[in-house]
């Protein structure tokens, strides 16, 4: 039995290693599936942003050099106008929310506004707007000022321009040229965007007037005199930036002047706006974090990145590179899924676990009942070799004639009869136990009379037990005489007959040899009891007794003989005929009772 236990123990083992290892990867795939996702969410959130980025860059990105003036010069039927620019109107509507202002320094380092012009035509213009919002205008391009001061931007003139303008070209080679590691068909998406080309615009006689019409210093003679054209170089933007505002600002080369144009944002009502309203952030991922750094400090959050996992990071496009987005996943204490996967791995377990404890009990009963079986076949063995080897003695005895006595022959023959009679009632015992297995023992219930099925017992039985040298005392109630029953008459008989070969055979060393039939009525209840004055059984054992072949103590060092089929026999018959069996200790001996079926009333 030790070997089943190690065989299961290590059969559990084998099964619930590979199964742990497969849940614990299933979880894992799971989680890295769910990171996945997050990351792909935060790559979208990032490629919306830089999208919206340079969909807004480009709108200034192609606005004319003119146009940040107060007057501007267009293209019409038949030539050329002179008109207000788009921004001198003042709220100022814009693509950026959070837009301050527009601004250009001059090549003297002046900062103008289109919406605050100046100049002798920009006076004749501003004195139409009234003070009060002539006022507004003017705080803000006092605050535009202030924050170019913060920010270091001022014009410095063109010689202040260190590096040629080449061409984008010439740059990347130059790039190159300084790395050889660098391989220049395989240039990175960040360093391509970098290098960004500049653009050119040519200048008319008319856009000339207008442009120089903001200068205090020309009178209407130094006007007249500007009349070629000339080749305008605008620069990508740039950007400095703070944690309150965003400068764009690109160089403007016009002719051997440099101009500085650009225009101020407020840096988290401008992102606050792109992340809300453009990529719908909120409430798409309750775990995500979005946070926008530069330099190690954090501009702008959606979210606390304390207790956060870091899942994606990347820089925005130029000229804002400098600003980074990163992403981070709140720690969960557990996923739904992976809920349901350590749910899943428990009930696998409990159901592995009880299938093969189940298995184990089954073997383990398997088991006992083939040793069970084992010996029974050494009892039955036994059983039989005795009384054949007393017949065969015997008969020799008497058939070579060394028996002249001829009471010794007549007991002689008394004692084949005998022995005889015990082995046939072990081999119909046998029978009736493989006909109780096998369904086939033929239930004959007839009314009759139980004291007369006990009176026929007792004088087909009765000298069998005195042979034995015991004493057969039978007593039952008057009432119960002439009662009469549904019972199977055989069934009775066979009960009765293994109850009293018991007792014969487990009371052969008591002091009083003595066996008692009772036939008793109680009420409606109406049993037969079998009483001897043995050993009794012991009270752990009282269940066990009923089970096919089991007999109390081993097989090797009990006293008594038998097969132990008897009382499992009893138990079936009672069973299949409607009576119930009870066993109790009487102290000295044993009682065994059958309940016949209730009576009717």
């Amino acid at each position: 039995m030790h070997k089943v236990h190690v065989i299961f123990a290590s059969i559990f083992v084998v099964i619930t290693i590979p199964l742990v290892v497969l849940l614990y990867q299933a979880y894992y795939q799971l989680q890295l599936g769910t990171n996945s996702l997050y990351t792909g969410h935060a790559m979208f959130v990032a490629n919306t942003l830089n999208q919206r980025l340079l969909r807004d860059l480009a709108v200034e990105d192609k606005r004319s050099y003119s146009d940040y003036g107060f007057i501007r010069t267009i293209q019409v039927i038949g030539g050329e106008e002179n008109t207000l620019s788009e921004l001198v109107d003042y709220p100022i509507t814009s693509q950026y929310v959070g837009l301050v202002g527009h601004f250009q320094l001059t090549p003297d380092n002046t900062l103008r506004t289109p919406f605050l012009p100046e100049g002798r035509f920009g006076q004749i213009l501003l004195e139409q707007i009234p003070e009060k919002e002539r006022s507004r205008r003017e705080e803000v391009r006092n605050k535009i000022k202030d924050i170019l001061a913060d920010m270091g931007i001022e014009n410095h003139g063109i010689e202040a321009l260190a590096q040629p303008r080449d061409s984008v070209e010439n740059v990347i080679d130059y790039i190159y040229k300084q790395d050889p590691k660098l391989d220049k068909s395989k240039a990175t998406k960040e360093q391509e965007e970098e290098i960004r080309p500049h653009r050119f615009e040519t200048t008319s006689e008319k856009e000339n007037l207008a442009f120089n019409a903001e200068s205090q210093s020309m009178d209407s003679s130094a006007l007249a005199g500007v009349n070629h054209n000339m080749e305008v170089e605008i620069a990508p933007f740039m950007t400095k930036f703070n944690e309150r505002y965003i400068v764009f600002y690109r160089n403007v080369t016009r002719g051997n002047e440099l101009y500085i144009q650009g225009y101020v944002v407020e840096l988290r009502a401008y992102l606050n706006n792109l992340v809300k309203n453009e990529t719908q952030f909120y409430p798409l991922e309750q775990d995500l974090v979005l946070e926008f750094v530069s330099g190690g400090k954090t501009l702008l959050a959606f979210g606390s990145p304390v207790s956060a996992t870091e899942i994606f990071s990347t820089k925005l496009v130029p000229p804002l590179n400098k600003i980074s987005l990163v992403m981070h996943m709140k720690k969960r204490d557990d996923s739904r899924g992976g809920s349901f996967l350590i749910f899943l791995g428990f009930v696998v377990l409990i159901i592995l676990g009880g299938g093969l404890v189940a298995i184990y009990r089954l073997t383990r009963s398997e088991l006992t009942l083939a040793k069970k079986r084992q010996d029974f076949i050494s009892a039955v063995s036994h059983e039989l070799k005795t009384p054949l080897t007393s017949i065969r003695m015997y008969a020799e005895l008497l058939q070579n004639s060394w028996v002249a006595n001829e009471e010794k022959k007549q007991k002689y023959y008394g004692q084949i009869a005998s022995e005889a009679d015990r082995l046939t009632r072990l081999i119909q015992n046998v029978l009736n136990l493989s006909k109780l297995d096998g369904d086939r023992w033929n239930v004959q219930l007839a009314k009759g009379k139980p004291k007369a099925v006990l009176d026929d017992f007792v004088s087909t039985y009765g000298k069998n037990v005195e042979k034995h040298g015991f004493e057969l005392t039978v007593s039952s109630d008057t009432d119960v005489n002439d009662i009469t029953l549904m019972m199977d008459r055989d069934a009775i008989m066979q009960i009765l007959m293994n109850l009293v070969d018991n007792s014969l055979k487990f009371s052969k060393e008591a002091d009083y040899k003595m066996i008692v039939i009772e036939l008793r009525i109680k009420d409606t209840d109406v049993y037969l009891a079998v009483r001897d004055y043995g050993p009794g059984i012991p009270q752990s054992e009282m269940k066990k007794v009923f089970q096919e072949f089991y007999r109390v103590g081993n097989e090797m060092t009990r006293k008594t003989s038998g097969t132990g089929i008897g009382l499992s026999m009893v138990k079936k018959l009672c069973t299949l005929t409607n009576m119930k069996i009870e066993m109790e200790n009487a102290n000295p001996g044993l009682r065994t009772k059958i309940h016949f079926p209730p009576l009717e009333i």
